[in-house]
């Protein structure tokens, strides 16, 4: 049997096969990274678990970027995590961290945090990285990606990401 005697896939192009390697290497690196960012979420100091957060976001553009091949810019992927934080984000983040309301409270603060954090960590880490998964597979990189022009996909999929956080929540006892 020779090389050419080899199918290199079901449909027989061997682009497919490296599409579908690719996205499957990508979707689960968000997954982990999304359910990482999920646990951090449970630490009981609410700036610390943000800033771990938006590392573990940043860990996770620079991965995915080795995957599709695209020269890692630290910058601007802070730059693209921090505008959905601070534009894209702005309505999510305000009705989930009600519990910046309850600093006036000490005692309320890593309750209502603990409760929050996790399911925002989880969907935000989500959104981040399907918009970036979307943006390199069209050919995109960290110079030509524009949040600007994904503000509202940004949203479908932060729900999206909340969702698939409630989902996954362990059943309650």
């Amino acid at each position: 049997m020779t090389a050419t005697d080899i199918p290199t896939t079901i449909d027989g192009t061997l682009e497919n096969v490296k599409h579908k390697y690719r996205m499957t290497r990508a979707n689960k690196l968000v997954r982990n990274h999304s359910v990482l960012s999920a646990a951090i979420g449970v630490v009981p100091i609410p700036p610390l678990a943000m800033v771990l957060i938006l590392s573990n976001n940043l860990k996770m553009l620079h991965k995915l970027s080795s995957i599709y091949g695209v020269k890692f810019r630290e910058d601007a992927g802070k730059a693209a995590i921090t505008s959905f934080l601070g534009g894209c984000g702005t309505v999510s983040i305000s009705g989930r961290l009600i519990w910046g309301l309850s600093t006036a409270i000490p005692v309320a603060a890593p309750v209502i945090s603990v409760v929050t954090i996790p399911a925002f960590g989880a969907a935000t880490t989500y959104a981040i990285g399907h918009l970036f998964i979307q943006h390199f597979e069209s050919g995109g990189t960290f110079l030509t990606f524009d949040p600007e022009k994904v503000r509202g996909h940004y949203a479908e999929l932060f729900a999206e990401g909340e969702k698939l956080a409630e989902d996954e929540k362990p059943a309650e006892a």
